[in-house]
């Protein structure tokens, strides 16, 4: 289950609305259960869609006043957690079928994900969605601030439409 989020009116002009074929579908992933049903959504819509499929791993970076052996400590932590999400992301989309890209970018998720999919003019993007107790999710930020359509996916991943694919 998913829902659509529409693009708010901030369109472009209407020679730029037609939308190649090989504009991808951004996903943005994290690890969480949350960002599997990411994943599982962005694949099934990529090969509906006969789109390439690009996930995205957004890392904060590690904080510099650590010092020089406890920054590389905790970068080279976070480049592994990110290699090994986005590992996962495209072994699942491989195994769909799917053609699939990933990317690492540094910074504010919900800033770089809206970035990124206006770079590399994106058809949509997908994100999966996570309650914040105390504060707004960062699917609500991006859903609320992209120039382009957004799905926000289930929390459950899909297993019954992506067994369809095979």
């Amino acid at each position: 289950m998913s829902a659509v989020v529409p693009a708010p009116s901030r369109r472009a002009p209407a020679a730029e609305d037609s939308e190649p074929r090989d504009a991808p579908i951004i996903a943005a992933v994290d690890g969480s259960t949350a960002s599997r049903a990411a994943v599982e959504e962005a694949i099934i819509l990529a090969a509906e869609l006969e789109a390439p499929l690009v996930f995205v791993y957004v890392r904060p970076g590690p904080r510099r006043f650590l010092g020089s052996p406890f920054y590389q400590r905790r970068l080279s932590q976070e480049m592994g957690r990110a290699r090994h999400v986005l590992d996962r992301s495209l072994r699942i989309a491989r195994a769909a079928g799917v053609g699939a890209e990933a990317e690492i970018l540094e910074g504010s998720p919900q800033r770089r994900v809206v970035e990124f999919a206006r770079v590399r003019g994106a058809q949509l993007v997908v994100i999966g969605s996570r309650r914040r107790r105390l504060r707004r999710s960062v699917a609500w930020a991006i859903a609320r601030t992209a120039d382009r359509p957004v799905v926000v996916a289930a929390r459950q991943p899909n297993r019954l439409a992506l067994a369809r694919l095979a």
